[in-house]
C-alpha cells in the first residue's frame, strides 16, 4: 500500500469513528419550512449563531423585543443554524396555559430567522416543576441530545433536571459520556447548556462543584472545543484546560451587570474553520436593511447598514423574479466620497417571488446592493 493510499485509509478510519446519536436533537418545531437542518455545503467551514435568555422580567410581562430583533438580523446574516441557551420564556410560576402561550410567541419569533434553532432548557422553562418539564418536551422537544453538522458534533445538555438543582444527574452524565465516546472522531465537539460550568459569578454556576468537575473532565478527555451557556445576562469568556467556556445570555432578559462588565444585549456568530473557531459578538439594533421599489426593467436596489465592529456577509431578498436567469448584481461601499466594489453573488432564494443576493458587509459601514438586467455580450 503506497503512502497516499495509507493516509487516505487512516483519514477514513478517523472520520468513521462516529455514530448516530442515541438521542438525536431536532431543531425547534418552528412554524416555517426553513426549520429543517440542511447538509453542510462545506463540512469544515461554516458559521452558526448563539444567543439566549430572552425571557420577560416577570409573570404577565410581555417578552422584550430583543429576541425578535436578533432573529430578524439572523435572517440577513443567515448562519447555518442557531443555538439558544434557554430561558426562552418567563415560565417559572406561570400556569401551564400561560407558559404555552409564551412558547408560541417565542417560536413565532424564532421562525422569522428562517434557519433551524436548537434550544437547551433554562431554569425558567422548567423551574423544578414536572408539569413545565412535560410541557417543554411536548412543545420544544428533547431536554438534551445531540446532532451533527458537517464534520462537527453538537451536544445540548439539560442543567435543569427536576430534583438536583443546576447540574447533571447520573443518567444524563452516563449518556454524555457515551455520546462523547461515540463521536470522538468529530473534527470539533461543541456543547451548549443553560447553566454555565464556569460563570462570571460563582453563584450562577452548578450547585455542586464535584458535579461540574466531573463534566469538565469529560470535556477535557474528549477534546471538546467550546461550551456555550446562558443564565448570566451578559457576555463572559474564559478558558479552562484548553476549552473555551462562553456565556452569552444577552437576549433581552434583565441585565445584572453594567455594560462595562459585559451586561449588554448581544448575540454571537461562531465561525468554524477546520479545527479553529472564532467568535464575533454583535449587538442587536446595529444591522439594518432597506429594499427599494422594483423598476420597470426589473432592477432593484437595497441598502444594508452594519453598525457593528465586525465584518460579515449578509443576504438581501429582492422582491422580483423578472430577472431570473439574466440578472447581474453589484455591491458598492461608499464612505467620504470614496467607493469600492465588494464581492456579491446570487444565492438560492428561500422565499417565493424573490431573488437573493449575498454580499460582503464591512464593519461600521453601509453598502448599496443592486440587481439589474445582465448586459448582452457583444459579438466578436
Amino acid at each position: 500500500m503506497n503512502l497516499r493510499l495509507s493516509l487516505a485509509v487512516l483519514l477514513l478510519a478517523a472520520g468513521s469513528a462516529r455514530a448516530e446519536s442515541t438521542r438525536p436533537l431536532a431543531p425547534l418545531p418552528l412554524p416555517a419550512p426553513a426549520a429543517a437542518l440542511a447538509p453542510a455545503p462545506d463540512p469544515d467551514h461554516f458559521m452558526f449563531s448563539v444567543g439566549g435568555d430572552n425571557r420577560a422580567a416577570g409573570r404577565g410581562v410581555p417578552m422584550p423585543p430583543t429576541a425578535g430583533q436578533i432573529f430578524s438580523e439572523l435572517q440577513l446574516i443567515r448562519p447555518a443554524f442557531s443555538l439558544w441557551t434557554g430561558d426562552s420564556i418567563y415560565g417559572s410560576d406561570d400556569t401551564v396555559g400561560e407558559a404555552r402561550a409564551e412558547y408560541a410567541t417565542f417560536l413565532a419569533l424564532a421562525a422569522t430567522a428562517g434557519i433551524p434553532v436548537f434550544n437547551a432548557p433554562g431554569n425558567h422553562e422548567i423551574y423544578q416543576r414536572r408539569d413545565l418539564e412535560e410541557l417543554y418536551q411536548r412543545t420544544m422537544g428533547r431536554l438534551y441530545g445531540s446532532f451533527d453538522y458537517g464534520h462537527s458534533h453538537f451536544i445540548a445538555i439539560d442543567t435543569e433536571e427536576v430534583g438536583p438543582k443546576a447540574g447533571v444527574g447520573p443518567a444524563q452524565m452516563a449518556w454524555i459520556r457515551q455520546d462523547l465516546e461515540a463521536n470522538r472522531g468529530a473534527a470539533n465537539i461543541f456543547v451548549f447548556s443553560h447553566h454555565p460550568l464556569f460563570p462570571k459569578g460563582a453563584r450562577d454556576g452548578f450547585d455542586h462543584p464535584a458535579n461540574r468537575d466531573e463534566l469538565h473532565r469529560l470535556f477535557v478527555q474528549y477534546g471538546v472545543r467550546a461550551v456555550f451557556s446562558g443564565h448570566e445576562h451578559l457576555y463572559y469568556r474564559s478558558k479552562h484546560d484548553g476549552i473555551d467556556y462562553i456565556v452569552t445570555g444577552g437576549g433581552g432578559a434583565p441585565s445584572e451587570e453594567g455594560p462595562e462588565e459585559g451586561g449588554a444585549q448581544h448575540y454571537a456568530l461562531v465561525y468554524v474553520n477546520g479545527g479553529q473557531i472564532s467568535v464575533a459578538v454583535l449587538a442587536p439594533w446595529r444591522l439594518f436593511s432597506w429594499v427599494g421599489p422594483v423598476q420597470p426593467d426589473g432592477s432593484c436596489s437595497a441598502l444594508l447598514a452594519n453598525y457593528n465592529a465586525a465584518d460579515f456577509n449578509a443576504t438581501v431578498d429582492f422582491p422580483t423574479t423578472a430577472l431570473a436567469g439574466r440578472a447581474a448584481v453589484r455591491s458598492v461601499f461608499t464612505y467620504k466620497g470614496v467607493s469600492r466594489a465588494l464581492a456579491a453573488e446570487i444565492v438560492p432564494s428561500r422565499s417565493a417571488g424573490t431573488i437573493s443576493v449575498r454580499t460582503a458587509l464591512p464593519k461600521a459601514g453601509a453598502v448599496t446592493v443592486s440587481i439589474f438586467p445582465e448586459r448582452p455580450r457583444s459579438g466578436n
